[in-house]
This record gives structure tokens, sequence and C-alpha cells, in this order.
């Protein structure tokens, strides 16, 4: 069970008197410092006189990213946004959207980016989304279904960000995520999502031979075999250009995806969306990262 508590907010004339305190308080530091900030909001909500969001339970962040550890949950999100950053698809963006976005995490790193009336949210989990808001009331969050249901404004957004969720959608439902996605990107803007890929189907081939050999390996990794099926076909498969998907439970939506250039590149071009995939990298991060940009007409 997961408590929600009132925010700790003191609104100031800071914030009746400008668009985004964070920015101005932080706008000027490093990055390395912006996330030494944020890693002090663990044990000090209030710094220099801005209040900072609460963190989560930590049992609410082991089930969503597996880790209560706040320097890894800060550690990954600033990883991403520093590749976003570094890929120039926050350059000139003046609206964000955090699809899928939990408890907020990602949307954090972003803070100080956007004037904090066109940061949002998007999560489906209405629990999630409620969380979100009371942990972080500087951001909008909308809420909807599982699949689009127009829940999120159209050609609205510059810059939407998705850690760990194209790792997860079926064929489907990821297909009508990357519509919805299209529709509200402005033209010109950057989609930019983590999914999974060939490092991670090579290490449940390793933990399936651990296991075998009578070994402990990590509980995420051995739920995932127990979807998996064949292993080496699924490697080849995805190294032939196939979407990959599997699931150990009655999900038709939801399991463990691994989709590859080659598969994005033709999913994109089967939906006939005004989109293309201007980077895929697959060694930057934990996870795969894609960016799609939505042509100009």
């Amino acid at each position: 069970m997961y408590t929600v508590s009132s925010p700790r907010i003191t609104y100031s004339s800071e914030f009746r008197n400008s668009a985004n305190p964070f920015r101005d308080k932080f706008g000027g530091i490093a990055d390395d410092n912006w996330k030494d900030v944020w890693l002090t909001t663990e044990t000090c909500s209030n710094i220099q006189g801005i209040e900072f969001p609460t963190i989560p339970e930590q049992q609410l962040q082991s089930q969503i990213h597996g880790s209560s550890s706040w320097q890894i949950s800060m550690g990954e999100a600033f990883a991403f946004y520093e590749f976003v950053k570094s890929s120039g698809a926050l350059d000139g963006a003046k609206c964000f959207l955090d699809f899928g976005c939990g408890w907020g995490r990602m949307t954090r790193p972003f803070m100080r980016d956007f004037d904090l009336g066109k940061i949002y949210g998007f999560e489906p989990n209405a629990l999630h989304a409620i969380i979100a808001r009371s942990l972080n009331p500087y951001f909008t969050v909308f809420t909807g279904g599982f699949s689009p249901d127009g829940s999120i404004p159209k050609d609205w957004f510059d810059l939407v960000v998705g850690w760990s969720i194209f790792s997860h959608l079926s064929e489907k439902s990821l297909k009508e995520w990357l519509t919805e996605i299209c529709s509200v990107l402005r033209p010109g803007g950057h989609a930019v999502f983590t999914t999974w890929g060939i490092r991670f189907l090579k290490r449940l081939q390793g933990e399936q031979a651990l296991l075998d050999a009578g070994q402990e390996i990590h509980w995420y990794s051995k739920q995932c075999l127990d979807g998996v099926g064949n292993i080496s076909k699924r490697i080849a498969d995805y190294e032939n250009g196939d979407f990959i998907w599997f699931t150990n439970t009655d999900s038709t939506e939801y399991g463990e995806a691994f989709l590859g250039e080659k598969a994005l590149n033709r999913f994109v071009s089967e939906l006939d969306l005004p989109m293309e995939v201007t980077t895929f990298d697959a060694t930057s991060l934990a996870q795969d990262v894609f960016i799609l940009r939505k042509r100009q007409w």
C-alpha cells in the first residue's frame, strides 16, 4: 500500500514572479552540479530557498524501476537527460512531455529547461499519476487509457521522452502509441525513447546457462526467461530485423519488447508516419535509445 501526502510546497514571491525559479537559481550551473542538487533532495528538500519535489517511497521505486537507491534513480535519469541534451533534441524546445512518467523520475532533470507551465507527464496508471502529482506539483500530469484515447493534446509538444516504455509494448500497442506520439508532436519536434535490444537478449542467454547450472540469477531475468521460449532463436530473429515481444502473463499489451532499428523503420513506414529515425544508439545507455523527428510540412 502506498501513502500519498500533501505537497510540502511554500509558494514564495519567486514563484509568483517567475516562469521557472529552478531555472533562475540553477540554470547557470553545470549538469554535474545540477545532478548533485537533485541527489541532495533525498535528505534536504529546500535548497537555496526553493522547495524541491519530494521523493517516493522506496517500495514504489523498486516496483517501477527496480531500485530503491536514490543515487541510482537519479544517476539513470541524468544519464538519459544528458543523452537527450547532447543529441540536440532539447534545443529550442518549449513544451515537454514525459510519456509513461510513473512517479515522475525522468521529468526532474528537465525542470530547469522549460517554463513550469510547459512541463507535462502522461501516466495511464491512475494511482501512479496521483502519486506523481503529489510528489511534484510543479508539473501537470495527464492520465488516460493504456491505449490511446485522446487524453494527450494534439500538436502540442516539442519534446516527448519515455524511459523503458517501448521496452514493454506489444506490436499492436507499439504501433498505436507511435501513431499517437506523432500526433501530439509539433512539426520539427522530437521523441526520445528507450527499448530493450540485443544486449539484454544476450544477457538472458548467459543467465539461462547459469540457471541451467543450478546458479541463482536476478529475479527479473528469471521472470523474462519464463516467457522467452527459445532464446537462441529470439536472438537470431532480432538480428534478422524482426520485432521481438513475449510475456509470461495473460497480457496482450505488456511484456518484454526488443525493438531494433530495422523494425522501427519498418513500422514508421508501414504506418505512413511523417517521422524519421534520426538516431538509434545501442551502447550509450542501459537500454537502447532511439530518436524520432516529426517532419516539417
